[in-house]
């Protein structure tokens, strides 16, 4: 008897120090109404905790989607899932997810459910399926214009996926959300993934940042004995950078290099600042390509074709050739009066969707690389100027060009990443996260 106790007590002991799934404090819940009206602004907030960052995908989300509460706007009858996966020190520690019925919707949680991974190896295919019951249409939508009306799909991009279905006997919808991540080159392969800067200024630092892999831990090597077990880290010495990035339950190990050259003196150095010239200074490198970024945010565009007589900042003349500018260089954009046009861009009408938010945000950036292209100078400010060429740090995009064509991309199709892409244009219009700006 007392060897079988003895058994029974190694067994519960063995258990109890298996890894677990998740790591987050507490339930993984969201609260948020379970039936809104349709249009009716809701509040969907997250469990906190120390050191979450939060990432919110589903439809009608805020521009700001990186907070533990946020706020949608749905402007159709349905039932929609919002799915939140919540991070600690770049590891992903939970996802959660919510059902709300929009309108006169009645679907449960039941009827929003993808099966398939969350994440794959580089080179491996997931499948995802949709509860394939015979009453419903599907529609699925994804990363790169992927699109499908199968119940299973074989993908291979990472991304958010959205699974739209419809019943055919009632023709009541639902959109159903699923994010996969994919690791990169995996089984001990070297792949080019690192983020940051490949120039460092003299005297001063940049970032560089490994991708997040969900539960895995960090090494890196560099010149000088540099080492750290961060994802993230700080450097102000050019050379090779190396990490290697090991999965927490697979044990698979992804080693990822890049190399950092010197530039000229910094202006103002700071995560993400390589490369970027500083402020003109004699002791420059005469090669060194220097942004002079000068950006301003949507109000002030706003305020301006509010009243696009000229107001002293800019003159009419001005105006309308910042406009024309802008629809000339968009292809979303396609305006028969460029004044007008870009007014209702700046200024939409009700509903606010999340199209809506994101051309706004569109135009304004267009309107300050447009502003600076054309030399127009506001009476008693420092000029306006974005440089196509300028670095940014966003998936898919390093330059602000690459990154126009995704907007244009994004907002032509009415599919993709609104809330991400709304929420790093509105922070390039603040003068934030492109190196150094004008005062």
């Amino acid at each position: 008897m007392k060897r079988l106790a003895f058994v029974v007590f190694s067994l519960v002991m063995s258990l109890s120090f298996l890894p677990r799934a998740s790591s987050a404090q507490g339930p993984c819940a969201i609260d948020a109404p379970s039936r809104v009206g349709i249009d009716q602004a809701f509040t969907l907030c997250g469990p906190t905790g120390g050191g979450y960052r939060y990432e919110w995908y589903g439809p009608g989300l805020d521009s700001d989607a990186g907070t533990r509460c946020v706020t949608a706007r749905v402007g159709d009858s349905g039932t929609y899932e919002y799915l939140l996966v919540i991070k600690r020190n770049g590891q992903e520690l939970d996802r959660c997810k919510k059902v709300v019925n929009v309108g006169n919707s009645t679907g449960g949680a039941g009827s929003c459910t993808i099966t398939g991974p969350t994440s794959i190896q580089a080179g491996q295919t997931a499948r995802l399926c949709a509860p394939d019951d015979g009453l419903h249409i599907y529609r699925w939508t994804g990363p790169n214009n992927f699109t499908s009306t199968s119940p299973c799909v074989n993908v291979t991009e990472e991304g958010t996926y959205y699974l739209t279905s419809r019943n055919r006997l009632t023709g009541s919808s639902r959109e159903c959300t699923h994010r996969l991540d994919v690791v990169g080159a995996g089984g001990g392969g070297e792949s080019d993934c690192i983020s940051g800067p490949t120039t460092i200024p003299r005297n001063g630092t940049v970032e560089l940042c490994a991708p997040s892999r969900g539960v895995a831990s960090y090494r890196w090597t560099g010149p000088r004995g540099f080492t750290a077990s961060e994802r993230c880290v700080t450097i102000d010495e050019p050379g090779t950078y190396t990490v290697s990035i090991r999965g927490g339950f697979t044990g698979r190990e992804e080693r990822c290099s890049q190399t950092v050259r010197s530039g000229g003196w910094g202006g103002g150095g700071g995560g993400g600042g390589g490369g970027w010239g500083g402020n003109d200074n004699g002791d420059e490198n005469p090669d060194d390509v220097v942004w002079d970024n000068c950006p301003r945010p949507l109000q002030f565009w706003r305020n301006l074709y509010d009243d696009a007589n000229g107001s002293g900042d800019l003159s009419s003349a001005d105006l309308r050739a910042i406009a024309r500018w802008v629809d000339d260089h968009s292809s979303y954009f396609n305006w028969r009066d460029d004044l007008q046009g870009m007014r209702q861009a700046l200024l939409p009408g009700s509903p606010m969707t999340r199209s809506k938010q994101l051309a706004r945000q569109y135009a304004a950036l267009l309107a300050n690389v447009a502003a600076g292209e054309l030399g127009a100078t506001p009476e008693g400010r420092n000029q306006i100027s974005l440089d196509l060429d300028t670095q940014v740090d966003f998936a898919g995009a390093s330059t602000l060009r690459e990154l126009i064509s995704m907007t244009d991309r994004v907002l032509s199709a009415r599919r993709g990443s609104f809330s991400r892409l709304n929420a790093k244009l509105t922070q390039i219009n603040r003068g934030q996260g492109i190196g150094p700006v004008c005062d």
